[in-house]
């Protein structure tokens, strides 16, 4: 298995920011491009940079190719949300598809900016982020960073771009991008994350925490790898989902390299992203008037890219977790569009309703509707209150 080693990018990591390394096992690391800096308010030191992830999966055969211009794209979004379509079976009917690789992943793991908090630690969360988002959508902006919450309480996190996002690697969107292959991977990096020590104290706790597609990841993790995780905080999902068509018609999607920003220039046409006009951003994110303008223009002209690899599979991961015994916190924006159609307490409480159905063993329980804001929870003026019910949640269970 090729991964990381963290032991020595703490030692790294420590030598940099002139911390005392303590008693430190050095072990060999595969990681480059390494950058140190600090979270968006401060509250946290970092270290960013690509690591390498050797994983295998049984990915699905999709039966579908990138599409080859704009309008065959939006013809394909109107066959998957026709009335009596088998669009979604005939594609997906293709049967297993074993995939492997090493793949490139670009993380960034952060520690409290504070030699005494820091020596303290023996928790950490595992931040994956939600779809044309990317593992800046947890350390946005000052005020708007959950890895600066975290930092604050006493926590370590890990946020990283999938695995076709962002500064990591861009495969085959449709037969390696998928579900699968995003769990064995999150597997491997947590497997690595366990092994960090900080002045000779282990991590004892790893909590993964998910934003919509992350998620649903973080689901497919615990399914699959349940000794992985110790709690969960879950956000933007719900078992409500009868707007989730209406929200990917909403997207407007675009093949990514047809993007006028020219970021996306020389990627597959299967890599797609958000239409280049905001009100495609705004309508399944963004609960107006509830967000700064210039965290909203900030985050559209960044948006990254989705796959129809991911948007096919994901849901196959999502199921309830019966044996889980860990805490576990939703947290739903109250306006949440895609997973409540933009009503989070009717005809419930959906981040209550969740919790029970999918968790019945869980020994806590948390559930939370973010007053006065859309799906981005963290993006919203009330993202701090989310932020410190989820932390609190997180410090009454034992995490």
């Amino acid at each position: 298995m090729v991964l990381p080693n963290f032991l020595a990018l703490f030692i790294l990591f420590f030598a940099a920011s002139a911390f005392d390394l303590g008693a430190v096992i050095d072990t060999p690391l595969k990681f480059s491009n390494s950058t140190y800096g600090t979270s968006a308010d401060g509250k946290a030191a970092c270290i960013r940079g690509t690591i390498l992830v050797k994983a295998n999966a049984s990915n699905t055969k999709l039966l579908l190719k990138s599409p080859a211009s704009q309008a065959e794209l939006t013809q394909t979004t109107v066959d998957m949300a026709q009335v009596g379509s088998d669009y979604m079976q005939r594609v997906t009917s293709g049967g297993p598809n074993p995939v492997s690789g090493i793949f490139q992943i670009y993380g960034q793991l952060c520690l409290p900016n504070n030699a005494s908090t820091a020596s303290r630690v023996t928790a950490l969360q595992f931040l994956s982020h939600g779809g044309t988002l990317d593992h800046t959508y947890w350390d946005f902006a000052p005020g708007y960073s959950y890895v600066d919450a975290a930092a604050a309480a006493g926590y370590a996190t890990f946020s990283y771009d999938r695995l076709g996002t962002g500064l990591s690697d861009h495969p085959d969107p449709n037969q390696v991008v998928q579900a699968a292959l995003q769990v064995e991977i999150a597997h491997q990096l947590i497997q690595g994350l366990r092994d960090v020590r900080v002045q000779g104290r282990g991590i004892q706790k790893v909590v993964g925490v998910g934003h919509s597609a992350g998620s649903a990841l973080t689901l497919g993790v615990v399914g699959k790898y349940p000794g992985d995780l110790d709690g969960l905080v879950l956000t933007g999902i719900s078992a409500s989902v009868d707007a989730v068509g209406i929200t990917q018609i909403a997207f407007n999607l675009l093949p990514a390299p047809l993007d006028p920003s020219g970021r996306f220039k020389g990627l597959d046409n299967g890599y797609l992203t958000q239409g280049a006009i905001p009100q495609a951003f705004q309508f399944p994110f963004y609960r107006w008037p509830d967000y700064d303008p210039k965290i909203f223009q900030r985050q559209f002209e960044t948006r990254q890219t989705t796959v129809f690899g991911e948007l096919l599979t994901f849901g196959t991961v999502v199921a309830p977790q019966p044996n889980f015994t860990g805490p576990v916190d939703v947290v739903l924006g109250q306006y949440d569009f895609p997973f409540c159609t933009g009503n989070c307490s009717h005809p419930a409480d959906q981040a209550q309703t969740f919790v029970s159905a999918l968790f019945p063993a869980s020994r806590s329980k948390g559930a939370y509707l973010q007053p006065r804001a859309g799906h981005l929870v963290a993006q919203h003026y009330t993202a701090a209150q989310g932020f410190a019910h989820s932390v609190k949640f997180l410090k009454d269970s034992g995490l």
